[in-house]
């Protein structure tokens, strides 16, 4: 209770209503968080199962090969669609429909200590822990590469979602609005492997039955969540993402006669280096 003739600051005024307001919302922040994901996540893991029931139905009755290629194409199709509605969504819920800025409340600047050249760096790092990871853990064909071989036209359509929409959507929606939210209400010790567990799971059904691949791709959700809790950054997240997809783009690209995994590594060295990094 205050004492006659005391009064608050307006600053502290102003931080008191901030911080009870804030205390309200944490967990209406999650539940949006969560329902953005059922849109972007939740729904590509949906589309997964109803794939291969689909598939594991109609085999008997329809060449494998060709249906296959149909549903890939139309399932990344859905993808794209479905990465504009999470990214309106994720507007959305951010803005609380248009009362709040969209990227500044999501962070979207470098830190000090943090710039794109080293968004670069780490991103390279992580591309070369790949082949690594492929010659100490087991790894089995996945159902990404046998997708990769239907065509150049489903290539060119996994680079256009992998480098132009999803470093992008998925950022917002893991490290944007899942993290921020959970950190909110529980800390960020949880927010980080709610997060990271969260992105993992969506990408383990394209990498099953390869270890070094879900490996790979978990690790990148925990550097990425690592960056944001270290950062409070949202922007550094995104660079990397799309950095790291965006050198596996080009040696998917690369015909594979052409292709040489020692090669590719030094060509990546060398990059680096011209920049700076290495």
């Amino acid at each position: 209770m205050l004492e006659p003739g005391f009064t608050l600051c307006p600053q502290c005024a102003l931080t008191a209503r901030t911080n009870a307001s804030d205390s309200g919302a944490g967990w209406w922040d999650v539940f949006w968080a969560l329902l953005v994901w059922g849109v972007s996540g939740g729904f590509l893991i949906s589309l997964e199962m109803v794939y291969r029931a689909f598939i594991w139905f109609t085999s008997a009755k329809m060449p494998n090969v060709q249906l296959s290629r149909t549903i890939v194409i139309a399932s990344l199709v859905i993808t794209l669609v479905m990465h504009g509605v999470a990214l309106g969504a994720s507007w959305l819920a951010v803005t609380r429909t248009g009362r709040k800025p969209f990227w500044r409340t999501l962070g979207w600047s470098w830190h000090p200590k943090f710039r794109w050249i080293h968004a670069i760096g780490l991103a390279l790092l992580m591309a070369f822990a790949i082949p690594l990871l492929d010659k100490i853990l087991p790894h089995r064909e996945t159902d990404l590469e046998k997708i990769l071989k239907m065509g150049m036209a489903v290539k060119l359509m996994i680079v256009f979602l992998a480098i132009v929409t999803a470093p992008l959507v998925e950022e917002i929606v893991y490290r944007g609005l899942l993290y921020s939210s959970i950190e909110g209400v529980m800390g960020k010790g949880v927010a980080v492997a709610v997060a990271t567990m969260m992105f993992a799971l969506v990408h383990v059904p394209q990498y099953w039955g390869s270890v070094a691949a879900i490996t790979a791709i978990l690790s990148l959700s925990l550097v990425l969540t690592f960056l944001r809790a270290w950062t409070g950054k949202l922007l550094p997240c995104v660079i990397t993402h799309l950095v790291y997809n965006g050198a596996h783009s080009v040696v998917l690209l690369v015909p594979e006669k052409w292709l040489d995994k020692n090669q590719t590594q030094a060509a990546f060295v060398v990059i680096g280096q011209s920049l700076g990094i290495f």
